[in-house]
């Protein structure tokens, strides 16, 4: 009989931190179900220039320039590397100071000759730089709780297990100015807390000399030079130092309902992650030298060429608290010694099973400083033609190409900070909500908990290893990069109309080559988890506790588990069998010899005696493990190491484009310039962040994100044709004029993701590489009247696992039951076009008041979609987040009004 309570959780059952973080929530005003804020966003900023120019003779001049720009923010909203909550009061704060000095040096040679020099300075000191508003030690950072709370409940945990050193717990160590809420995700919810991207003062020096000779030498204008640039940037970086839950279904004690709040109510994240603090003094050094010519073929013909040669040093911390990986080679810096803690949980004071083979740092052999490998053949040819068809001298038509290089820039060195041995980086799944270092099945699985503030390990000196694991590393630099390159082309036809108006039109396009791009290296082993649920499913046993299954259940995020394959097992009906490789084998993923095969047919007891042995399915999970034996694999089911993730130059990209444009001139009080393109960008990855298909990054290409198929924009500015007259009538009607931008604009490419780990690869950095499946075409929808949905979900499903939702091949729905799914990235492409279009006009009313000949007064009226026609950014793409999914969430700016009144004097 049905009593109305099957799905309400009683409040005895709850987990008190999670019941009392929802003081933190927002409630819909009216009774309503949707949150509408109006952030407020504080803003100062001070500007001011000095220049000097010296003539210190007929052939020198010296010009000096200083730039000061002081910049204080208060974000209310901290979305720094697009991470940050979605509700008020997770704010941030950046104060910043920019500085510039430019020193020029011009010598007139002779009439022919004319050599340049400059010195150029720039300091970023950004010391304060998305700083979160709240602070205070993590065990201090839940509300008060109320009464009612605690009578049912007891005290609020607050991420803490409760003893004196907190060792399941959370505890950063770093003081209540640097800690706060952990980030907590509900996957098509809520998010609170701190940006798990964390806070990054730092201080920048860059410093350039260059130095430039012109020579004109009959129809040659020949130019020689180079530049030598040294930057510096000293930073510490907070990464993820609180820790981030994800709630998203994927704990084993998941309710499995519509929305995973019911999981976050009972403490189940399905996965975890810390990060620490690290000091970074990163250093780089580039030296460029050119040599070009313009030459002047024949009065209409100039021909242009010359070649670049570019050297960038890699970035490099001189700290050395970086660290990289190369398979199969042990570090002398930092050998190991366990502790007896570690001893006491291990059980031996063997290192073997816990060392990191393969994690190396600056002073390894074959690794420098800066990672990989300088590259000295960055050579960039450049050549161009200009001609003049006939003697108007009214039409144009040039061509261009040339190679350009991009060296790495600073900020990518981020991401190596306080990474094993110099800080903590682990990612387990299916932990605790206030201990995320105890795993909630049983037995009780116990991670290491190595976060403890600020680490730098003397070199030369041995550090317990055992600590860190699982160790998740980011961003490692692969030993032989190459320098950024893109080869750029243009054709454009100008024509000249009347006196004052122009039109051009051209090709454009771009070739990018040896892009820089994220890509795991130690992703899980599909094949080893469905060979390991076909164990599951031929030896189930009888359901009784006398008759248990093999216990080899494998499925998503479950790449850096430890699996026990006995010799015999139970099958359905209670009967203890041998154990033998079902139908397609059993991959393994390492072993003394690499991953091997054991065929299908064998019995376990024919290769290993004392059953199977894996912790983890990673290529490198456990590098000094040997499956047949158990001999070198960690003992507490904990594996060395999780993903690693490598950053290396092998991307492409390509870009290209019709562009046209009409630009008049300013006459008869009106200038306007209006341009249009038409364009189509593709990539593997829109940026270092996005992680290519590790099996076959071909896979991933697809529309930039940035893509925009059709551009047309406006700009004008008219001085109203008023007649003049003087005195007050003329205060009040002369000087009125209009300017204004407009721009339509085609949508961006819908990034289209899936948190549902099909692939069974548990791959995560800024994201999963696989995708859902696209069951039908894709169709648009309009929001306002479709309950905000941009597009129609019941095109996709990631559903792999649950079997209570319909079967795909009844008809496509949003979530329904695919079993084929499981081991598979998923057909959808990375982006699919298009977006919502932009469609906006800013219009400025412009007045002056003359007052003297030295004096007057402009007044702007200024409106920014003035239309105000609803923009909406673009959808959520990403399945996991289930009714959410397809739906617009926030849209651009509404009418805005701005007026503004200036002196001159």
């Amino acid at each position: 009989m049905s009593t109305g309570q099957e799905n309400i959780i009683p409040l005895a059952c709850m987990d008190a931190t999670a019941v009392d973080l929802l003081q933190l929530i927002p409630t819909p005003a009216n009774g309503g179900s949707i949150v509408q804020t109006v952030p407020v966003q504080p803003e100062r900023g001070d500007q001011f220039t000095v220049k000097i120019d010296h003539r210190i003779n007929n052939s020198q001049n010296l010009s000096i320039y200083y730039y000061f720009d002081d910049h204080h923010l208060v974000s209310p909203f901290a979305q720094f590397q697009a991470a940050g909550a979605n509700i008020p009061g997770f704010g941030s704060a950046t104060g910043e100071r920019f500085q510039q000095w430019n020193i020029s040096h011009t010598w007139t040679i002779n009439n022919s000759t004319v050599n340049e020099f400059r010195f150029n300075y720039n300091r970023e000191a950004q010391r304060t730089f998305q700083h979160p508003v709240r602070t205070g030690l993590v065990q201090d950072s839940c509300p008060a709780a109320p009464t009612w709370l605690t009578a049912a409940l007891g005290p609020v945990p607050c991420f803490s297990d409760g003893t004196p050193g907190n060792a399941t717990g959370i505890h950063p160590n770093l003081g209540p100015q640097h800690e706060g809420l952990p980030f907590i995700q509900l996957s098509g919810g809520f998010t609170i807390g701190n940006n798990g991207e964390g806070e990054l003062p730092q201080v920048g020096n860059s410093f350039q000399w260059s130095d430039g000779l012109s020579k004109v030498v009959g129809n040659h204008s020949m130019k020689f030079g180079g530049d030598v640039r040294r930057q510096r940037f000293d930073q510490t970086l907070y990464f993820d130092v609180n820790g981030e839950f994800f709630f998203d279904g994927s704990s084993s004690n998941s309710t499995v309902g519509d929305t995973v709040f019911s999981d976050y109510l009972l403490g189940f994240p399905g996965s975890y992650g810390q990060g620490s603090a690290q000091v970074e003094n990163v250093r780089s050094t580039g030296l460029y030298l050119y040599a070009q010519d313009s030459w002047k073929v024949r009065p209409n013909i100039t021909l242009n060429y010359g070649l670049r040669w570019e050297l960038n040093t890699p970035i490099a911390d001189i700290g050395k608290h970086v660290q990289t990986f190369r398979p199969g080679q042990s570090s002398s810096v930092y050998p190991c010694k366990l502790s007896q803690e570690s001893i006491n949980a291990l059980g031996t004071s063997d290192c073997t099973s816990v060392f990191p083979t393969g994690l190396v740092v600056p002073g390894d052999r074959g690794v420098p400083n800066g990672l990989t490998q300088t590259y000295y053949k960055a050579f960039a040819p450049r050549i161009g033609i200009a001609w003049s068809p006939g003697n108007s001298g009214k039409t144009s038509i040039r061509a261009g190409w040339g190679l350009f290089y991009n060296p790495i820039e600073q900020l990518v060195l981020e991401q190596f900070s306080a990474e094993p041995p110099f800080g903590g980086s682990t990612f387990p799944v299916n932990t605790l909500f206030n201990q995320p270092f105890l795993d909630q099945g049983g037995p009780p699985l116990v991670y290491p908990n190595p976060f403890n503030g600020i680490l730098s390990p003397p070199r030369g000196q041995p550090v317990d290893w055992s600590t860190f694991r699982p160790i998740l590393l980011f961003g490692e630099f692969q030993p032989h990069m190459r320098s950024q390159y893109s080869a750029q082309y243009n054709l454009t036809i100008q024509r000249q109309l009347t006196n004052d108006l122009k039109f051009e039109i051209g090709y454009v396009g771009s070739q990018g080559h040896r892009l820089l791009a994220t890509h795991d290296i130690n992703y899980g082993n599909p094949k080893t988890c469905l060979g390991l649920q076909a164990l599951e499913d031929a030896y189930p046993g009888d359901g009784t506790p006398n008759h248990p299954d093999i216990g080899t259940t494998c499925g998503p995020y479950y790449a850096d588990s430890a699996f026990t394959i006995p010799t015999q097992a139970y099958d359905a009906n209670g009967v203890l069998q041998n154990v033998v490789i079902p139908a397609g084998g059993l991959s393994l993923p390492y072993g003394p010899n690499g991953p091997a095969t054991i065929p299908a047919g064998t019995s376990v007891a024919s290769v290993a005696p004392n059953g199977v042995t894996l912790v983890g399915l990673r290529r490198y999970s456990s590098p000094n493990c040997n499956p047949m034996t158990g001999g070198g694999c960690p003992a507490d089911g904990v594996p060395v190491f999780s993903s690693i993730f490598a950053q290396d130059t092998i991307a492409n990209s390509a870009y290209n484009s019709l562009q046209a444009s009409l630009d008049k001139r300013f006459a008869h009080g009106l200038q306007m310039t209006a341009a249009y393109t038409f364009s189509k960008s593709f990539d593997e990855a829109s940026s270092f962040e996005g992680i290519l298909n590790p099996i076959d990054p071909k896979i991933s290409r697809s529309l930039s994100n940035f893509d925009a198929r059709h551009r047309f924009v406006v700009s004008y500015y008219w001085e109203l044709p008023f007649h003049k007259y003087s005195g007050a009538k003329g205060q009040i009607v002369n000087g009125w004029a209009l300017s204004g931008i407009t721009t339509f604009q085609t949508g961006f490419p819908i990034r289209i993701t899936s948190l549902a780990d099909n692939e069974l690869m548990y791959s995560f950095d800024f994201e999963l590489p696989g995708e859902p499946a696209q069951l039908a075409p894709f169709r648009k929808m309009k929001p306002q009247s479709n309950g905000l949905y941009f597009f129609d979900p019941n095109s996709f499903t990631e559903n792999a696992t649950d079997p209570s939702q319909p079967a795909c091949s009844a008809g496509a729905v949003f979530g329904c039951y695919d079993p084929a799914l499981l081991g598979t990235m998923g057909n959808a492409k990375r982006t699919i076009c298009c977006g919502p279009h932009i469609s906006n006009t800013d219009l400025a009313i412009l007045k002056t008041f003359k007052i003297s000949e030295q004096k007057r007064v402009d007044f702007r009226a200024e409106f920014f979609n003035i239309f105000n026609h609803t923009q909406f950014f673009n959808p959520d793409g990403n399945t996991s987040d289930g009714s959410q999914f397809g739906q617009v969430t926030q849209a651009r700016d509404p009418r805005l009004m701005q007026f503004a009144l200036k002196f001159f004097f």
